[in-house]
């Protein structure tokens, strides 16, 4: 069973790489939200433990991470609690087998997509509830709703007409988008890395400026651009760095996107494997 110290040591040292928190903040009673954390990276956090440690930690487990304490205590106090069964699917020819070891990135990512999709539900229905009896209160008050039209009576003259002239439209000038704006970059530090070895993909993004979000975005042969499980902020001039591993093998193509304004970098490949 790992010590405390050990665990502190190695929290201190994830917590620093994924969120870029200062390493002095990681004390037990620092919660891990307010050090930077979200669903996540808190899901991440968990994998990373498991995996330096050769643990699993559950989803009840990981819902009830609050502070560095917490996380502490649920691996030195793990458990026992073992990872989900591989569903018995045979890869096709276009996929290569993910490590018989772990399965985190599969299962982490599904349980995610739950959630959120859970939380699109429950917000969608207070909003749509709030708006009908919101607008129905409008109605009521304006009195729109009892409003009696006169009828349409037919004339019994027709009226005189004077004939007019319609002025010509001024014409509007358009102004052609800069075609000069500069476009974003992306590179990554090693094109080729392990199952599970750590690289870096960094960039510009210059349109977006400081504090922009963006979402990682992972592409396999065959199959359509989807979510990987890290997001990162833009820094001053829209500078962008993160620090990714995964433990699915083949060529695989990342990118970051701004789901705002719905644009992205360009892609790079890394041969996993």
């Amino acid at each position: 069973m790992p010590s405390p110290s050990s665990v502190h040591e190695h929290l201190k040292d994830i917590l620093v790489r994924v969120v870029g928190c200062p390493a002095d903040a990681v004390v037990p009673d620092a919660s891990l939200k307010e050090l930077g954390t979200d669903s996540l990276t808190i899901v991440e956090l968990a994998d990373e433990l498991g995996r330096r440690f050769d643990l699993y930690l559950s989803d009840d487990t990981v819902d009830s991470l609050v502070t560095v304490q917490d996380a502490i205590d649920a691996v030195v106090n793990h458990d026992g609690a073992t990872a989900p069964a591989r569903s018995g699917r045979v890869p096709t020819a276009l996929e290569s087998p993910a490590p018989p070891v772990r399965d985190d990135e599969d299962v982490r990512r599904r349980r995610l997509l739950e959630r959120l999709l859970v939380s699109f539900v429950l917000v969608g229905a207070a909003v749509g509830a709030i708006l009908g009896f919101g607008g129905s209160a409008l109605i009521d008050a304006t009195g729109l709703g009892s409003v009696n039209l006169a009828p349409i009576n037919n004339p019994t003259t027709a009226p005189s007409t004077t004939p007019t002239t319609t002025p010509a439209p001024t014409p509007t000038q358009t102004t052609e988008p800069d075609s000069d704006e500069p476009k974003p970059t992306i590179k990554v530090s090693k094109p080729q890395v392990a199952p599970g070895e750590r690289f870096v993909i960094e960039g510009r993004f210059p349109e977006l400026g400081e504090g922009a979000e963006l979402q990682v975005q992972v592409k396999d042969e065959g199959s359509d651009w989807d979510d990987f499980p890290i997001e990162t902020t833009t820094k001053s001039g829209g500078r962008f760095k993160t620090e990714l591993y995964t433990s699915r093998t083949g060529d695989r193509q990342f990118r970051l996107l701004n789901k705002k304004t719905d644009k992205s970098t360009p892609a790079v490949t890394v041969q996993i494997g």
